[in-house]
Order: C-alpha cells, then structure tokens, then sequence
C-alpha cells in the first residue's frame, strides 16, 4: 500500500527543508525525503548567514532547519527518491524501499551529478544513450539494452527497462555492485545479469553500435546511465519540465508548469548561496500551497 501525502519535497538542504517549514505550518501533510548527501555538510563555517554573527557549521545548519521542519509536523525519511512519475491526479515518488503519494511536489535536489567518464557517451547522447528509463524505454520494446550504475537507482532502471527490453543487462563499470539484496533477488529472478568489467568507450556514429571493454565489443542498441542517485534532471526529463544549461526552468514563482509541482535552490540555477536558496524554498512552498488550497496564502496573522 503507498503512502499518501499533501507534498513531498525531494531534498532536504536549506532550500527543501525550508519549503517543508511552510507547507507543514499550512496544515498540509509533508514528506521530507533526504538522501543525507548535501554539499553543506563539507562547510566548516558559514559566516554570511542571516542570524549567526559567530558564524554556523553547515552540518549543524542543516540539522537545525530539519529539525524546525519536523516540529511543525513533517515527516523526514531517510530515503532517496529514485524516480517521479505521473499517477492519475497524482503523483507518485518512488524509493529503493516504498513508494509515496501526494498532490503537490517540491524539488529541491541540488546540482546535477557529473556524467560518467566513458568515452563516446555525451557524443551519442540522444542517438541510442539515455538518461530517462520511463521517458526512452519503448522505444527498445525487444531490443538489446544495458544499464550503467552499480547502485539501488541502477537496479530499478534495469527492471523497469526490462519490462519492454526483455533484454537487459547492468555494467557498473569497475565499480563494486552495492544494491540491496532485495533487488539484486529480483534482477537474478528476472535473469538480468550484473557486469563489473571496466569500459574503455561506447561505440557508433549516428547511433550507439556497441560497448567496447577493451578486449570485446557487445552489440547494444540502448544504453541508459543510472550512476549513483537520480538527479535533477532525470525527474525533469521523466516529469517532461523544461530544462535549461542543465537546469530546471521555473518562473518567478518557482513554478515548473507541471500542475502542482515547484522547484527551488541549486536546482533551478543561480546564484548558489543559502540564503538565496531558504528564499526561494518558501516563495515555492507558498505558491504550491495556494495551488493545493486553491487560494491566497500567508504565513503570519495580525495581533
């Protein structure tokens, strides 16, 4: 059974965890999700902070906007989202453990991760590599497929892929596989085959030919990256948000044009500060707000 929420915000940095302080306050039923990764977490000092005139370790930032979300009433999981997708009038946040329900989303997930160092991949982007599982999938239904990742996100992009490939199969390159063992169950089941072999390139010209290990090419029609967690632009791509330089396109009210879903902070550009980023975490959480409650809001009443 999927859990149900108001609003999920997806990252729990300055920019989500302030949005989730709005919405929770609103009496709208909040998920927090965090991942635990924020590049806040590396700053010994933060001096130019509103409010801290000692200064403030990003780490204990971090903590204390969480737990300001949580006394109002969020719930803060530690998971992270893998993938967003449309259900019905909702929408539906899936994680390596659950999945979640709710009517309005907010994403506050960062920068996008660096792409992956194999030859040839930016080159075919588009033309046989992807980036989106939900998004280019059937355009492989029966064909010879493959996914780049060693982690929980790269087994559940493979079992999806093989629901129209048939044909599957998951190449970390190099890298130690550290799935859950529930899914490395259901890749087995599913006859998906792990492969730890480092890759030298991705071959073809007009489009993906092969991948080439060195010693050995396989023949692969579609390869799709799915290194670490899922970012900002695979919800993007997977949502159809508009993207720009690498970034979620929003208007002045941080709205992506997708009913119900708003995104703030590193994600959406800018200039990359914490301020900017709490700012713009309850300008998005007001706004989604009123798009749920269907009218004008404000977080303060007159004495």
């Amino acid at each position: 059974m999927q859990d149900q929420y108001d609003v999920i915000v997806v990252g729990a940095g300055p920019a989500g965890a302030s949005a989730a302080i709005y919405t929770s306050r609103a009496d709208l039923d909040t998920l927090l999700l965090d991942k635990g990764d924020n590049l806040l977490n590396k700053v010994d000092l933060l001096e130019n902070y509103y409010g801290f005139p000692q200064g403030i370790s990003g780490k204990e930032l971090l903590k204390k906007g969480k737990q300001q979300a949580k006394k109002f009433g969020t719930e803060i999981i530690n998971e992270q989202a893998l993938s967003i997708e449309i259900e019905g009038q909702e929408y539906k946040v899936e994680t390596a453990q659950e999945e979640y329900l709710a009517q309005g989303i907010l994403l506050a997930t960062g920068v996008q991760q660096k792409k992956p160092s194999v030859g040839g991949i930016e080159e075919l982007e588009g033309k046989g590599v992807s980036y989106c599982v939900v998004c280019d999938a059937p355009l492989y239904r029966d064909q010879k497929t493959a996914v780049l990742g060693s982690k929980d996100y790269a087994a559940k992009e493979a079992l999806k892929l093989n629901d129209f490939s048939g044909n599957v199969r998951v190449y970390t390159n190099g890298k130690e596989p550290r799935m859950r063992d529930s899914l490395k169950k259901e890749l087995e089941k599913q006859d998906i085959e792990i492969e730890t072999e480092e890759i030298k390139e991705v071959v073809g010209e007009e489009e993906l030919k092969a991948i080439d290990f060195g010693d050995r090419k396989v023949e692969l029609d579609g390869l799709f990256v799915a290194i670490g967690t899922s970012g900002t632009l695979d919800f993007a791509r997977t949502l159809g948000l508009e993207i720009n330089d690498g970034y979620i396109e929003v208007d002045e009210e941080n709205y992506t044009g997708m009913p119900r879903i708003y995104a703030a902070g590193d994600c959406v550009g800018g200039e990359r500060q914490v301020a900017i980023a709490v700012g713009e975490g309850a300008e998005a959480a007001t706004n989604l707000i009123e798009d749920i409650k269907g009218q004008k809001y404000s977080d303060w009443s007159s004495i």
